[in-house]
Parts: structure tokens; C-alpha cells; sequence
């Protein structure tokens, strides 16, 4: 009841004592095929219900170094210079100064607009989407004790039947982020790049990297994120803590979950790491906030309270290098086609592409000649030398 009246919702099925019979057993038919390997009782077994997030908060607060500017005053071309071409995070306030967002985006507007609507919260085993009426979402989120509940994260906001399709006119592109490359090829063929985010409190996403090496904004409308952030150079086995969880100085099981990176892995990983090394950047990511995150910076998100937000996934002339190549080596069919969109629709990125192509293969030339007995390894490979950085989808959460 708390929880409803935090969030102003006005339905009396959220000032109950618990979640209507349906929405409880669609909501553990759902967790069952989520998490397969977890029995029902397993989801609250850590009582995260109980601890506090904000001496979590307090906890990192030292190391919220994060450059933060006013989206009021910063200019599309400082934000170019400043953060996007040196692969730099940052935060932008006031960015949605004109969503409106207390009349599309409060929790209790997007029951009024969305509560028939079935978004995805989650995927079973074999990567099927498991859909869920948002109605019965939110009573979920009102209720629910999990230690790392379910979240809203749903990517085909454009295809969504019961009005979810307009929710894209809802908000407006951020005035940095206007160029996106992929759009190129047209909706149906772009790979996911843009999600509608709702996530419980103590939700989140453990610490991954964007696919295909592409930047990424995350606008929160409602609620706090905590989020930490690696660069690439970081090794993935130090950023997930394998080291650690090999060596048994942490439970493996704590780097399932977002909530338990935060509370259990990264402070251990701090301690013996140290934070300079692992160049650790953290911030709390507020209501009107937009973080930027460089394509190839690891990052995990933990929402410290019930939380909405928008995220986008982009290519521009700035990070282009990096994404093509990632691209070309990891989707292959969709290289070709987004280099066709290039010949006919920007001769320049046409031509970048297939330069960059050139001097890969010269490097695998070389690297060839240097190690002649490894060459039989490279028959039927890709045309570039290295493959990219493997990569995972976000989320991100963005998130």
C-alpha cells in the first residue's frame, strides 16, 4: 500500500494486501521458465527485500566521479568533442524538459495508456519472449519481496498491439543523439536497439557490454539507477569476477544477479583489484537524467527504486570504425546489407567501410608472414584480422 501511494497509482488492485490470484500465477509461470534453475522459494532466499539500498548508495559514493553537464547549456557539438569522440561516459540533466512526462510517463499514466499492453519480461531457455499484460506487471512490482525481481524490458515497442506502438511518439531524440547509422537499412532490418524499460526496485543488469560495439543513451523518467562502469581495456574476467569465484573468495551465484554484484562481487573485486586500476567510474542516474555510454565500456545497472526508463542503442560517424567492424565480423548478411545502404545513400561511409576492410586484411597479411605455421587457422575466416569484442545485449539498461 506504501508502494502505490509512493508511486500514485489510484487503482485499488494496488491497495490490496498481496497481488489478485491471476496476476500470482502468471507471474510464477513466467519465473518458472525465466530462471528454470531456480525452485519459486529461491527467488527471495537472500531477504534483499530487507536491506537497505540507500547505505548501498552511500557506500560507493566515493567513487561517483562521472562528469555530469546540464542539458539546458550543453551543446550538441561540445558533447561531440568532450565525451563522444574520446569514448568518454557522462551524464546530461534535464533531458526531458518537453517529454511531458507527468502526462505520458508516471506509473500511473502508463497503466491508464498501456495496462492491456503485453510486454516482455522475460525469456525462457530457448530465448522465446515471455510476455506479460502490464496490469498484472505492476501489481507484481508493488508487491513483490524477490531478491532480484523480473524486469519490463521490451524492445519491440513498435510492433506492441493495445497501443503500445505509440508510445514512440512520446518522447523525442535527444539533440546528441540525432545520427544513427543502422536506421540506414530501415526498421524491419536493424538489428534490437531500442527499449522501454520498468524495473522493480533491485532490479537490474549484471555487468555486460552493448552489442555490436554501439554507444548506447539511458534516459530515466522515474527513479534511481546505480550504475558502474569499466573501459574496454579492462579484461572481461576481471569486470565479472571469474577470478574471484574460481579461487571461492565469492559465491559464483552472486554474479548471476545485478543486485548481488553490487552488494557481494564488486566489493570484493574493488579490495583486491583496487579502484584506480580497475578505473572504476559509478553514478546515480536520476529523474530527467541521460547517461552516455561508450561503445565497448562494461557496465552493470541496479535500480535502487521502481524505476521507468527509455534506452537506445546508436552508430554515428564517431564511434563508426569500431561498429563496422564488429559488424562485418559478427553478423556478416547484415554487414552486407548495411553496406549496400552506404553505396546507395552515403557514398563517404561506403567508402570508409571498405577502406577499413583494406587495412585489416594488409594486417592479417603481415600477421600471416609473421606466423606462418598458425595460417592454416585462417582458411574460410572472416577478411579481418581480429574479431571484435564479444559482446552481449543490455540491456543495459541501459540500461
Amino acid at each position: 500500500m506504501e508502494t502505490a501511494k509512493k508511486l500514485k497509482l489510484k487503482s485499488s488492485r494496488f491497495f490490496e494486501k498481496e497481488m489478485s490470484s491471476k496476476a500470482q500465477e502468471l507471474i510464477e509461470e513466467i519465473k518458472l521458465k525465466d530462471r528454470s534453475h531456480l525452485r519459486l522459494k529461491e527467488w527471495y532466499k537472500r531477504n534483499h527485500y530487507e536491506k537497505s539500498l540507500k547505505e548501498l548508495r552511500k557506500q560507493y559514493e566515493k567513487y561517483f566521479t562521472i562528469a555530469k553537464v546540464d542539458g539546458r547549456t550543453f551543446t550538441a557539438e561540445q558533447f561531440v568533442n568532450q565525451f563522444e569522440i574520446p569514448d568518454i561516459p557522462c551524464i546530461i540533466t534535464n533531458t526531458t524538459d518537453d517529454w511531458n512526462v507527468e502526462k505520458y510517463w508516471t506509473f500511473e499514466k502508463l497503466y491508464q495508456h498501456y495496462k492491456e499492453t503485453c510486454f516482455k519480461i522475460g525469456e525462457d531457455d530457448k530465448g522465446r519472449k515471455l510476455r506479460l499484460p502490464f496490469k498484472y506487471f505492476l501489481e507484481y512490482l508493488v508487491y513483490n519481496k524477490d531478491d532480484s525481481p523480473l524486469y519490463l524490458f521490451e524492445s519491440s515497442v513498435e510492433d506492441l498491439k493495445d497501443g503500445g506502438a505509440d508510445m514512440i511518439g512520446r518522447y523525442k531524440q535527444h539533440k546528441y543523439f540525432q545520427e544513427d547509422f543502422f536506421s540506414m537499412v530501415g526498421e524491419k532490418h536493424r538489428p534490437p536497439y531500442r527499449w522501454f524499460l520498468v524495473g522493480p526496485k533491485r532490479s537490474g543488469t549484471t555487468v555486460h557490454i552493448d552489442p555490436l560495439m554501439t554507444s548506447a543513451w539511458n534516459t530515466s523518467l522515474q527513479g534511481h539507477k546505480l550504475w558502474v562502469l569499466f573501459p574496454p581495456d579492462i579484461p572481461k574476467s576481471i569486470v565479472k569476477a571469474k577470478g574471484l569465484a574460481a579461487k571461492k573468495e565469492i559465491d559464483p551465484e552472486v554474479l548471476d544477479e545485478s543486485i548481488d554484484y553490487f552488494l557481494y562481487a564488486l566489493p570484493k573485486l574493488i579490495e583486491k583489484e583496487g579502484a584506480n586500476n580497475l578505473k572504476i567510474v559509478m553514478c546515480v542516474q536520476g529523474p530527467g537524467d541521460t547517461i552516455f555510454v561508450p561503445g565497448g565500456w562494461w557496465h552493470a545497472v541496479l535500480n535502487l527504486d521502481n524505476s521507468v526508463a527509455l534506452t537506445q542503442n546508436f552508430m554515428s560517424i564517431n564511434n563508426f570504425d569500431k561498429i563496422w567492424r564488429s559488424v562485418r565480423d559478427e553478423r556478416p548478411k547484415f554487414s552486407q546489407r548495411l553496406l549496400e545502404a552506404f553505396k546507395e545513400k552515403r557514398s563517404d561511409l561506403y567508402e570508409r567501410a571498405l577502406k577499413l576492410d583494406d587495412i585489416d586484411k594488409n594486417e592479417f597479411r603481415v600477421l600471416k608472414d609473421a606466423n606462418p605455421l598458425s595460417s592454416d587457422d585462417s582458411s574460410g575466416s572472416s577478411s579481418s584480422s581480429s574479431s571484435s569484442s564479444s559482446s552481449s545485449s543490455s540491456s543495459s539498461d541501459d540500461d
